[in-house]
């Protein structure tokens, strides 16, 4: 690997007699892969039961684990079931440090491809609200698929700029977590392109854009909310000087100390931590936290959705058993959501997604999506076909195939035991497969 010098010079400034360490790391070990248990699914005591493969638990992630690079856990049913996401495991401690909990409102301001959304999702636990943001539109694909996988009700995804948010959400959110565009000098080991990518877009042009992106982004915070800035690029330009630069120009602002603990490292402030490749199981991280000074009442929300279309409300009548208290029901076009009441209108902003998409109008007919099942449990759902690891309908189902059951006519939910996978549709006991074509295993 030829590292650029300024790259080298910079470490070296650092890091000062561990230099050579860390670059021996970057250049001959490999680095080990990681998943994290969706515990909007199932619980990491469960899943430990169940897995397939060896886990060893990632210290600073009390859901995240090591698995063997051999397992190929993306092939695995459970995958497809949405029990785990695979993650880099430096990748997982900027939401631990955030700590978001039940009921808040936490936006993730650069979100895609959604690990971290996931990760935000899983904490709160369908309760508070979700705003998964990303500028580049050609990245929301992913987001979105993956927000769905994981069975996610929460969420909004929005295509916007840090500015343009405020208009809806100044001073809105308790928490916000920004995984700020970087030079990536710490995906130097994983993808050598990567190098390349930093000498087109080194770090001073970075810092530019950091700085813009954090002062924006904290008129969007409450007072007394968090804030968690993170990259993962290694050198001081980014990091630690962006922070300092902030909370020199915004008194209104803290750092909140954090403990040096599983590896984590203090950077040159006591707000702030590092993940060294060279001293933990990971590809390398920065992490800051600071906090708005003072304190705010809740600001109320008033959402006013529509009277659900006759055809939706026919469909769960006759299929799904759940409380809607937490919704109102909206329509763009022919597409159908049920939309958090604590999300504001959102008039003049780029709107992927405002809430759970759960189907859409086909043909004068009600056809329920993919996101809708996703989300559910075992008993929202009477109308189910449930199989075992063992059956082998369950790679027919999974490669988008039809096959014989012995429901009654209609929709159903095809589970893997009490954890949904799709939707199907039998016709004379003959089950037309909803699995979506993008998603089939090959």
């Amino acid at each position: 690997m030829s590292l650029p010098n300024e790259f080298v010079k910079e470490i070296e400034a650092i890091l000062g007699a561990e230099t050579a360490s860390f670059l021996e790391t970057l250049e001959n070990k490999k680095a080990r892969p990681g998943l994290r248990v969706n515990t909007l699914k199932i619980s990491v005591d469960d899943f430990q039961q169940i897995s397939p493969f060896p886990l060893e638990p990632i210290g600073w992630c009390q859901d995240g684990f090591y698995y063997p690079i051999e397992a190929r856990p993306a092939k695995h049913p459970f995958y497809h079931a949405g029990l785990y996401y695979l993650q880099e495991p430096s990748a997982m401690a900027p939401v631990t440090i955030l700590d978001p909990k039940p009921g808040d409102k936490v936006l993730d301001l650069c979100s895609a491809p959604g690990g971290k959304s996931l990760q935000i999702a899983a904490k709160l636990q369908g309760q508070g609200l979700l705003v998964a943001n990303d500028l580049y539109s050609d990245r929301l694909k992913a987001l979105t698929r993956n927000i769905e996988q994981a069975g996610i009700q929460n969420a909004a995804i929005l295509n916007e700029t840090p500015e343009r948010l405020e208009r809806t959400f100044a001073e809105f959110f308790d928490k916000i977590l920004i995984d700020a565009p970087c030079s990536g000098e710490g995906m130097f080991r994983k993808d050598k392109r990567a190098i390349l990518g930093w000498q087109e877009f080194p770090p001073l042009y970075c810092q530019r854009r950091q700085r813009g992106i954090l002062q924006e982004a904290a008129k969007l915070l409450k007072p007394g909310g968090v804030l968690v800035y993170s990259t993962c690029t290694f050198n001081q330009k980014e990091n630690e000087d962006v922070l300092i630069d902030f909370l020199n120009n915004n008194h209104d602002f803290e750092g909140v100390p954090l403990k040096e603990e599983y590896g984590l490292v203090n950077g040159k402030t006591p707000y702030s931590l590092r993940l060294w490749p060279h001293q933990v199981e990971g590809e390398g991280h920065f992490i800051a936290k600071i906090k708005k000074k003072g304190s705010s009442a809740e600001k109320s929300v008033l959402r006013v959705g529509l009277e659900p279309n006759e055809l939706v409300s026919e469909f769960f009548k006759d299929h799904i058993k759940l409380n809607l208290d937490r919704y109102v029901f909206e329509a763009y076009g022919s597409h159908f959501f049920l939309v958090s009441k604590d999300l504001p209108p959102l008039d003049g902003l780029r709107v992927s997604r405002p809430g759970w998409f759960i189907g859409e109008l086909k043909k004068k007919r009600f056809e329920p999506s993919h996101a809708l099942i996703m989300a559910l449990k075992e008993e929202n759902l009477p109308n189910k076909l449930q199989l075992t690891r063992g059956d082998k309908r369950l790679s027919i189902y999974l490669r988008g195939q039809t096959f014989v059951v012995p429901n009654d006519n209609g929709w159903i939910g095809v589970f893997l035991e009490q954890f949904p996978l799709g939707w199907g549709k039998v016709s004379n006991n003959v089950l037309k497969n909803h699995y979506p074509k993008g998603w089939r295993m090959i």
